[in-house]
């Protein structure tokens, strides 16, 4: 088996789609106001179905440079949640603050210089 998709409840589908949209310059594959917004991210769907309240999840992203990913979505207007810090586990990994209770990570091997 593989994971293929991941659905996230979200009070305010439209705000998100928006968000997505203006942050990654990504539109939906499929959207349905008022019901579900489809994104595909290479061999993963992120699906943000219409709900009562905002589902918390952290979604992560793997990147050749965390640092380059946050500071882009910075620019286009995403919010910090936690700036690129080196990981005990190795990594490196950067937060913003996504649309409704969802936090994207984008983590990075730790480069050397």
């Amino acid at each position: 088996m593989k994971i293929n998709h991941i659905h996230v409840g979200i009070s305010s589908l439209g705000d998100a789609v928006e968000w997505l949209q203006r942050i990654w310059d990504i539109r939906p594959a499929f959207y349905q106001e008022g019901r579900m917004a489809t994104f595909q991210f290479e061999s993963f769907i992120l699906i943000f179905d219409q709900a009562e309240q905002d589902c918390p999840v952290t979604i992560g992203f793997e990147t050749d440079n965390c640092d380059f990913e946050y500071s882009y979505a910075l620019q286009k207007g995403a919010q910090s949640f936690k700036p690129p810090e080196n990981m005990k586990w190795g990594g490196r990994a950067a937060y913003i603050q996504g649309p409704g209770a969802v936090i994207f990570e984008f983590e990075s091997p730790v480069t050397t210089g």
